[in-house]
């Protein structure tokens, strides 16, 4: 009796192939071209904070899950200059955890930072101190998805002026 063996296996073979493939890229993108610097610099303003559930702060009966619409209070002004530095001036809120799954939220203190930041296709980084913060770039908007309910939060969202 006659027994074949085969040292590669025809899905040995394409799994070798397509690790092979997918090692030869390179995950570097090459460096930030100052043709997306000057696209991204420019001043955004604060335009969405979005939260899970939608929220009726104000008491008009209408909830919503962006708290621009509940409270007047909330603004923010982010500015990317060419030069590789922001500032940003920012309303932020508090976010109170009430029993059963309510909340109590209002405006916070104002703060302002001024640090560095970057471009790489599209993803637009503020660095403050030891920490980073991720905005996607797509047209005019600057958006932060951080996928949070409350007393997180789902999104923060601004746009280019």
């Amino acid at each position: 009796m006659k027994m074949k063996i085969r040292l590669f296996p025809k899905t040995a073979v394409l799994l070798v192939f397509g690790t092979l493939a997918l090692l030869s890229c390179s995950d570097d993108d090459g460096p930030v071209t100052e043709n997306e610097i000057a696209m991204a610099s420019g001043t955004y303003i604060l335009t969405e904070l979005n939260v899970n559930p939608a929220q009726d702060i104000d008491g008009d009966g209408t909830a919503s899950t962006n708290l621009l619409d509940e409270l007047s209070c909330i603004s923010g002004a982010l500015n990317l200059r060419s030069n590789g530095t922001y500032s940003l001036n920012l309303t932020g809120i508090e976010v109170t955890s009430i029993t059963g799954g309510q909340f109590f939220i209002d405006c916070g203190e104002a703060r302002n930072s001024d640090s560095n930041w970057n471009i790489q296709n599209g993803l637009v980084t503020l660095f403050a101190d030891v920490t980073t913060t991720p905005y996607s770039l797509v047209g005019e908007e600057l958006t932060r998805t951080l996928g949070e309910d409350l007393p997180g939060i789902q999104s923060v969202v601004y746009v280019k002026q």
